[in-house]
């Protein structure tokens, strides 16, 4: 009478769920990094630097998207136990999964953190010596004068976005644009753009139409050689791009809010089921382990034997009861 199959510990329910998830993660991970990478061959981009790869979109969509495809397919495969050999290798990168999840996530967390700190402490900021603005503002030296028109169309989308001019902190933030090479006040720059900004900082209402000289003439020089608001500053934005963002911030902190557990939240949720299966895993494996369901080496129509012989003869004779402990040649 055949024996009845024991039930199994995993859950097909959260196998498949936690399959189906990684599956249209990796997905997306693929087209991004299909799309990015498509796009880098396109225009022929060489990242020289640090800037040059977070102020590309196309970069960070292809180094995401390799990260996703990367951890998603181990979710996939981790999720799906086919054999036994795809359970023990797959349950051991479950360990690695988890950790990474969790590191991503802490890195959120503190993500969070430093921007509650950089807008609503400042005694904290400079103590700590967070400085964002010093790095934007190698973005604005750089605008125009490195030969990268994805940087200079991220920098013009940044400041129609939030409204907003320079890269800065400041509520003066448009004379940050003073260091920049092509834009700068100084008696002995001869470019025609001399004391201007770029045409992204200007003021325009729906129906206007676009005046890329608007931002002309808007710093005046002083003797001393920094610039002062020029005569047509009222006809652009004058906030730095860091301080219109820590503004929207504070009017915005529910939606902040909302948007950051839009993205942790399911975080978390994968991070439970896959630790749920990890752990079903383990107890099928420890069920396996138990003497009475480990599978004999050898069948036969007689007694089952664990230990068989590696010659054939010897095999031969203990199948029809040669040298066998389990029969009595002399009864």
């Amino acid at each position: 009478m055949a024996r009845r199959r024991e039930k199994s510990e995993i859950n097909p329910i959260v196998k498949y769920l936690l399959f189906s998830l990684n599956f249209v993660f990796w997905i997306l991970g693929l087209a991004f990094a299909i799309l990015g990478t498509y796009i880098l061959i396109l225009k022929h981009k060489v990242v020289k630097d640090a800037f040059d790869f977070f102020l590309d979109p196309s970069t960070i969509m292809c180094t995401a998207g390799a990260v996703i495809v990367f951890v998603a397919f181990f979710g996939c495969m981790g999720a799906l136990r086919e054999n036994t050999c795809f359970l023990q290798f797959f349950n051991s990168q479950f360990n690695y999964l988890v950790t990474f999840l969790s590191v991503f996530l802490i890195g959120e967390i503190v993500f969070v953190i430093f921007v509650f700190v950089f807008y609503f402490v400042p005694d904290a900021r400079e103590q700590l010596g967070l400085f964002p603005e010093k790095s934007m503002h190698e973005a604005i030296i750089k605008y125009g004068v490195v030969d990268d028109d994805d940087m200079v169309n991220f920098i013009d989308n940044i400041q129609q976005t939030l409204k907003c001019c320079g890269l800065g902190d400041k509520e003066d933030g448009f004379l940050d644009w003073n260091d920049n090479m092509y834009y700068n006040c100084t008696t002995t720059s001869k470019s025609p753009e001399k004391c201007s900004v770029p045409a992204s900082c200007c003021k325009i209402k729906e129906g206007d139409i676009r005046n890329i000289l608007c931002g002309k003439n808007v710093m005046d020089p002083k003797p001393d050689g920094s610039v002062a608001p020029g005569a047509n500053v009222d006809k652009i934005y004058t906030v730095g791009c860091l301080k219109s963002l820590g503004n929207w911030i504070n009017s915005n902190a529910l939606v902040a809010g909302g948007v950051l557990l839009g993205v942790l939240i399911p975080q978390m949720f994968i991070m439970c089921v896959s630790r749920t299966l990890r752990y079903q895993i383990k107890a099928q494996k420890a069920k396996w382990d138990r003497p009475e369901n480990r599978p004999n080496k050898f069948q036969g129509d007689g007694p089952y034997y664990i230990n068989v012989p590696k010659d054939r003869n010897q095999r031969a004779g203990r199948y029809h009861g040669v040298n066998n402990p389990t029969f009595d040649h002399h009864s």
